[in-house]
């Protein structure tokens, strides 16, 4: 069960930085599904050009009334399935690097304490006497050394 569509021309990526009107000087030859390239031996410049690339055959028409590029594939299946695509998986070019602001939210609040860490503390001003300070706790404990 094959896979096939319609896309953009790709041929673009398969170009050589030479300056050349001989074909197959233009382009990266040797194309099948598993080396990119142009299939030299199948194509014609002048009506259909087959190239290969992530091992996807595409077919640039060039004459007639179905002009334009065509894609196809074989998807590799595990199991029983034939609907598993292990490779190649098919990028829509016109949905490549669409960037986005990060979504902020706003509503986040941090509660800290609002208590002083001594004010447990201030409760001691009513203690009077040393002894009492021995007795009290106030839910803590307390150390009392004599420095004399």
């Amino acid at each position: 069960m094959a896979v096939t569509g319609s896309s953009r021309n790709r041929l673009s990526e398969l170009r050589k930085f030479t300056i050349t009107n001989v074909f197959a000087n233009q382009y990266f030859g040797g194309g099948s599904y598993t080396v990119d390239g142009v299939d030299y031996a199948n194509s014609n410049p002048l009506n259909k050009i087959i190239y290969y690339l992530g091992g996807i055959k595409y077919v640039n028409t060039l004459t007639g009334t179905t002009s334009g590029t065509t894609f196809s594939f074989t998807p590799e299946g595990t199991g029983n399935t034939a609907n598993f695509l292990n490779v190649p998986i098919y990028k829509d070019p016109n949905k490549e690097n669409i960037f986005s602001n990060p979504k902020i939210n706003d509503d986040v609040f941090i509660v800290r304490q609002e208590l002083s860490a001594f004010d447990g503390n201030y409760k001691l001003e009513h203690v009077k006497k040393l002894v009492d300070l021995e007795t009290y706790a106030g839910g803590n404990y307390f150390n009392i050394v004599n420095n004399t």
